[in-house]
């Protein structure tokens, strides 16, 4: 390809980056929820958007389609929506199965604009001496350089497989919206933290803080973070007296809370069914010296087979929850007045109210 070609690529990928950055909203601040849904008769992934209204800590009226054709390219199961990063989320491939030729996008709500990634080739270059075991993506934004990144964790095993097996984990990061846009990057592991271990795949979305990309891994007693400064990981250490054994679904765990990371647990697990149910939250006060405040509130309704898990919070303070195979409502907490209120989804299609699709419905916190 000639240096004119790789020129004009260049300038077009920018210029649709740009308008991709570009948002419709003026000076409302509204909070909204994207809903993402499979429909199982038109094998269609379908996002709607709805409004939260603030003052009643109701949704707003009838919720608007923002079906995007490229979600064609994505398996009904496959699909994942990043952490909300002004002004737009990811959307891209679930970890397991891997699949390297899935497609990663970037996506605004506000303007319904997407933008598909290059992909990455480290993940295309075939290998006859490895096989990939899993494949974690995350989307951070770095405030000190304006810039957006996404990261990649391949982890891989030799073939054949010797015993014990030995898993090796490859980074690769990707910059969007400046000069190197367009080019993944390998990226050199700390030898010091033990990454070559499957024990730090990701559990649940991870959630991008100041900089740095935060997840629970599936094992151990630490969080791990990925600063996108200096591109580099760490560990935080979880609460001494959070139990790891809550993490038995893949739920979205880790929040944001006040600008401050939140860890959300049930202590239903752990008691008699018939009693009462007890949300915990521990919030990293202390980011550099690693205090945890506690804050423990019971949820005034029958738990039954739902499965409470956090999906974001709003300005006011509110905590929203969703259950496992809901898809009917959410639930507001204010932590300040400690209550309660369950609010109902209206004005979706039928079949996204079936239980057949409600597993395959997500729900999602945006700006716009």
């Amino acid at each position: 390809m000639s240096l004119m070609r790789l020129r004009i690529r260049s300038a077009c990928q920018s210029l649709r980056f740009r308008q991709l950055c570009t948002s419709t909203s003026k000076s409302d601040t509204t909070h909204h929820f994207l809903i993402s849904t499979f429909n199982r008769d038109t094998f269609l992934q379908h996002l709607f958007s709805i409004p939260i209204i603030h003052q009643t800590l109701s949704l707003g009226s009838k919720p608007t389609s923002l079906l995007t054709p490229t979600l064609r390219l994505f398996h009904p199961k496959d699909l994942k929506i990043s952490q909300y990063l002004n002004p737009f989320f990811l959307l891209h491939p679930n970890g397991y199965p891997h699949s390297s030729h899935t497609p990663i996008l970037t996506y605004n709500p506000s303007t319904q604009q997407t933008l598909t990634l290059p992909l990455d080739p480290h993940s295309l270059t075939p290998d006859t001496d490895t096989a990939t075991l899993s494949v974690d993506t995350h989307f951070g934004f770095d405030p000190l350089t304006k810039t957006h990144k996404v990261l990649r964790l391949k982890w891989t095993v030799a073939i054949p497989e010797p015993y014990p097996r030995v898993t090796q984990m490859v980074c690769t990061v990707l910059t969007l919206g400046c000069s190197s846009n367009g080019s993944w990057r390998k990226v050199k592991i700390n030898p010091e933290l033990p990454f070559h271990s499957v024990k730090y795949m990701s559990v649940g979305k991870s959630v991008c803080i100041n900089g740095v990309i935060h997840w629970l891994p599936q094992y151990g007693n630490s969080i791990v973070a990925f600063d996108l400064k200096d591109e580099e990981f760490r560990l935080i250490p979880r609460p001494h007296d959070y139990k790891a054994q809550n993490f038995i679904l893949p739920l979205n765990r880790l929040i944001e809370l006040g600008g401050c990371l939140a860890l959300v647990a049930d202590k239903y697990k752990y008691g008699n069914r018939d009693d009462d149910p007890i949300l915990q939250l521990w919030i990293l006060k202390d980011y550099h010296n690693h205090v945890w405040v506690k804050e423990e509130f019971y949820v005034p309704f029958y738990w039954g087979d739902w499965e409470l898990f956090p999906i974001g919070t709003v300005p006011s303070g509110e905590i929203i929850l969703k259950a496992l195979n809901y898809t009917g409502g959410v639930m507001f907490y204010d932590m300040e007045g400690q209550d309660f209120k369950m609010v109902d989804i209206t004005g979706l299609p039928e079949w996204v109210y079936s239980s057949c699709s409600g597993i395959n419905t997500t729900v999602s916190v945006y700006e716009g």
